[in-house]
């Protein structure tokens, strides 16, 4: 009988505690009770540690239509084409919760698709209002985050209107030309990807479903933004260890019937 770490007989305090050379698969974690969860033992889509031993902690994948959307978010279906995806609530921000079952950590990866329902406006809340906080509505797209109290910044999601205008509704990295930088704020840094659906002016009342947000694909010739930070895979070392459960955000200063970004894929791992 094997005895070692991640059995259920010999629990490992993380996914990294187990040999290298075992496969990726469910591995035993010792919590206050010990818990199983999926360990990825070649992580090698995060540029941040090719090693493996990361811990998965949301497998949201909408492309399956007996997955469901978790807590705290809605199910939103298209029939033509066929999506299944999972939105906001209603106005300001809608959130779900993803347990790290008490494993401390200090790295988080993953990705996050989506698409754009309407007039996406990036960063432009707070391009309006810059008292904004990361507990506000900051974005117009998806806030992962740690911790409460402030929240702390993980990786920031923008969804943009097209990549043609001449005003604060782009991509901080579209139209480089125009006289005025675009805003982001300071709580994000570097940490964020930006992308819209809508290549060229957008068309109100539209769901744009050919050209999926954050996949690394699909920009126009005016933004760099699917070149910035190599979407759709993120990694964020965070400034100092943590237990905290992982938040994620689908937010909105305006109604869904405005603008929404419903997610279809949410992937992410800690080490």
């Amino acid at each position: 009988m094997a005895f070692y770490p991640g059995t259920i007989n010999n629990p490992a305090n993380s996914c990294s505690d187990i040999p290298q050379d075992r496969p990726s698969g469910e591995y035993w974690i010792a919590t206050g009770s010990p818990v199983q969860a999926y360990c990825d033992m070649n992580r090698t889509s995060c540029s941040c540690n090719t090693a493996g031993g990361w811990m998965r902690v949301a497998n949201l994948d909408m492309t399956d239509p007996n997955q469901n959307c978790p807590e705290g978010l809605r199910l939103v279906t298209r029939t033509e084409p066929p999506l299944h995806t999972c939105g906001r609530e209603g106005p300001g921000c809608t959130s779900t919760t993803y347990s790290t079952y008490g494993v401390e950590y200090s790295k988080v990866c993953g990705r996050i698709i989506a698409y754009q329902n309407n007039t996406l406006d990036a960063f432009t809340p707070y391009f309006i209002n810059i008292s904004l906080s990361i507990d506000d509505v900051y974005v117009d797209g998806v806030s992962l985050t740690y911790g409460q109290s402030p929240r702390q910044h993980i990786w920031t999601f923008a969804g943009a209107v097209d990549e043609t205008r001449s005003d604060a509704h782009v991509c901080p990295c579209t139209r480089p030309d125009l006289p005025y930088p675009r805003v982001v704020p300071p709580f994000i840094g570097q940490d964020y990807f930006c992308e819209t659906g809508s290549l060229q002016r957008f068309i109100y009342n539209t769901f744009y479903s050919d050209d999926p947000l954050w996949d690394g694909q699909g920009c126009g010739g005016t933004s760099t933004c699917c070149e910035f930070n190599n979407p759709p895979w993120f990694c964020k070392q965070l400034p100092q260890p943590t237990t905290n459960d992982i938040e994620l955000r689908i937010c909105g200063e305006q109604s869904l019937v405005d603008e929404d970004t419903p997610i279809e894929i949410a992937e992410i791992y800690i080490r």
